[in-house]
């Protein structure tokens, strides 16, 4: 209860002191101080202190966030990260019915400049807090102990509010200058030439430095609209290699000139960038290029095939099972594309599943089918939920009270793998838990994956039902292959040192981080105090009041992260793949033997409406999918529509691409 109070108060304090600044400011373009304390009357402040404290409020959120709030599926959250847009949007309509202004062009102009101001700082606080979740171990995940997929969902619905506050913005400053002063006043706010001139004897008085700094605002505002277009989920599948090339370029051309046309919002930003720079250092340095990479055809089929890649590793207990993946690269195929796929790790062995249903798993697939012998692969991973035992999500339960007594796992195709390596680890479930796998997969497919798991092992631990869709049940090319899934031994986890350890580098990391706030904006003001003096042209005063801040504060944040980084290094968090003579004093277990398993399959397709709802009317109860869209489509109405029926049940969606 103490933490969701601390939350509160600084998630509002947030707000309030950066959107809803309650008194007209001064010297916006001029000075580089932020909303409630750039007001009028309480210009004497010192001018580090709103960085500190706006840095300070953002990261309390993160850090007194609790983790039931953090379930992007429960309506507390989504309150909580709706609120930021709900607030301002009420204070849009409240501003013109709460003015004293009885001239209607008056309070038409005051509104939208009062509208445009709060909207534009909305889009600020809401791209500071989701830039904190673009990386792979962003900073919910370690601290919380979550999976990227599972705040990937929070990133998509903060865009989404920069979207709309970053057009809302735009649209109030634009009827803001025409009600003032036509066309003429709006091109001359928005294009960085100057129509006419105050005082031709002072060449500064005709610089048009509004013009330009809104300028860069318009070209903010186009970049993230194209790049919200491009990111709609048809796009995604249908082009995802366009979705992800523009979606980077456009990324950093929105927060460029967002940095250039207002700078504390690079300031806001500072925590999200910090993060996101040291992992994707940590990447750089993690990425492994594996040269005894072994790749067996499992099935053949007229439209696709279906590989699986084995190769040696350290065994890992960073991570939680069912939750691991990685970015795989085949240069022959393409220098540039990284894939995500869920691996199953087994002891010193690691194992992924690709079928070819795109231009590069096909390659891939081709290649795998015309080579003999071991090939190389570029790795980079492993991702996945941290394993921790005193965070709540350990508990493979998303439920905000008790863990459920069931857990319901349905997949579809090649998307068994993240369960077969979440069953590999079933021991860190409780006791009493009852375990049900739905395998929905095509006939031409099964016999091949089928033959690389040991369902004998998996079958003690879940109750497996299998049906075949389509088809009948193909001849493997290879009746059994060399290492099967789920045959491996079980590395246990001493996480709770290890999660003190963490949270200890990221407090660390975060109290650098808001020193390096405070000290970039201390080093830009007094710099933009000494350029004003030294501009001599438009073009100088681009250069020296907004480059160069700009450039200050990448340093800043360029020596923050290596700070970081170093750090991590120094507390061997990194996740790492090793060589199978780095775990050379494990041994495999044998393969566990006794009767055949006990596998129940149907020619059939599966009702899933049915299954869920019988499972759920048994009790509280967790569903895991991961499949085609349509699987998951089909999940999420059914459960949808129990949960109107009051009936327990939380789902887990795994991304199809995984």
């Amino acid at each position: 209860m103490k933490r969701l109070i601390v939350l509160t108060v600084s998630w509002w304090i947030l707000i309030l002191a950066y959107v809803g600044a309650p008194c007209r400011l001064v010297g916006e373009i001029e000075y580089y101080t932020m909303a409630l304390f750039a007001c009028q009357r309480l210009q004497g402040l010192p001018v580090e202190l709103p960085t500190l404290s706006l840095v300070f409020c953002l990261v309390l959120c993160i850090v007194f966030l609790p983790n039931s709030m953090l379930k992007v599926s429960t309506i507390r959250w989504n309150a909580l990260l709706h609120s930021i847009g709900v607030a301002t949007l009420a204070l849009c309509v409240l501003k013109p019915l709460l003015s004293s202004s009885t001239i209607f062009e008056t309070l038409f102009i005051e509104s939208m400049e009062f509208i445009g101001i709060v909207t534009g700082r909305a889009a600020a606080v809401y791209l500071a807090v989701m830039l904190l979740v673009i990386s792979r171990r962003s900073v919910l995940s370690e601290w919380h102990g979550l999976d990227y997929t599972e705040t990937i969902a929070f990133h998509r619905i903060s865009g989404w509010w920069v979207l709309v506050m970053s057009l809302l913005h735009s649209l109030a400053f634009v009827a803001y200058y025409l009600q003032r002063g036509g066309w003429r006043e709006l091109l001359e706010s928005c294009i960085p030439v100057a129509l006419s001139c105050s005082d031709p004897e002072d060449p500064s008085a005709c610089w048009n430095t509004l013009g330009l700094v809104n300028g860069f605002g318009v070209v903010a505002t186009a970049a993230v609209s194209i790049l919200a277009f491009l990111s709609r989920e048809q796009v995604r599948r249908g082009a995802y290699n366009l979705f992800y090339f523009t979606h980077v370029a456009l990324s950093f051309l929105f927060i460029l000139f967002c940095g250039l046309h207002d700078f504390p919002m690079v300031i806001l930003m500072f925590p999200g960038l910090a993060f996101y720079m040291k992992d994707r250092i940590v990447a750089f340095f993690t990425r492994q290029e594996l040269s005894d990479v072994s790749a067996e055809v499992l099935c053949r089929t007229g439209t696709s095939d279906v590989i699986l890649l084995t190769w040696s590793t350290a065994p890992d207990t960073k991570f939680m099972p069912g939750t691991r993946w990685v970015y795989l690269q085949e240069p022959r195929v393409s220098r540039m594309q990284w894939h995500p796929y869920s691996v199953v790790q087994q002891g010193c062995r690691a194992q992924v599943l690709v079928k070819g249903a795109g231009d590069w798993s096909e390659a891939l697939c081709s290649k795998a089918s015309r080579v003999s012998q071991d090939f190389k692969l570029r790795i980079e991973g492993p991702y996945g939920k941290p394993n921790v035992q005193d965070v709540q999500s350990s508990s493979l339960s998303s439920l905000s009270s008790l863990p459920p007594r069931k857990l319901l796992l349905v997949a579809g195709g090649v998307g068994i793998s993240p369960f077969i390596d979440l069953l590999c680890g079933l021991h860190l479930v409780q006791e009493g838990w009852q375990v049900q796998v739905l395998w929905a997969v095509r006939g031409e497919e099964f016999a091949g994956i089928a033959a690389a798991v040991d369902w004998r092992r998996l079958c003690q631990k879940a109750e497996i039902s299998v049906f075949v869709t389509s088809g009948g049940a193909v001849e493997s090319p290879r009746r059994l292959v060399d290492h099967r899934m789920g045959s491996s031994c079980d590395v246990e986890a001493a996480a709770g040192a290890r999660q003190r350890c963490r949270h200890r580098v990221l407090m660390l990391s975060f109290l650098f981080i808001t020193l390096g706030a405070v000290a970039a904006d201390f080093i830009v003001h007094n710099w933009s105090i000494w350029a004003r003096r030294r501009a001599y042209s438009l073009l100088s005063w681009t250069s020296l009041a907004r480059c160069v801040p700009l450039l200050l504060v990448f340093m800043v944040l360029l020596v923050v992260t290596l700070l970081n980084f170093t750090l991590q290094r120094l507390s061997a968090l990194k996740a790492r793949w090793g060589r199978l003579e780095d775990c050379a004093h494990l041994r495999e277990e044998r393969r566990a033997e006794g009767p055949e398993p006990n596998l129940r399959i149907q020619h059939a397709k599966p009702d899933l409406q049915q299954l869920v709802e019988q499972q759920a009317e048994l009790g509280p109860v967790e569903v895991k999918v991961c499949g085609p869209q349509r699987m998951l489509a089909s999940i999420d109405a059914t459960v949808l529509q129990l949960k109107k029926r009051g009936l327990s049940v939380e789902l887990d969606r795994l991304e199809s691409s995984l």
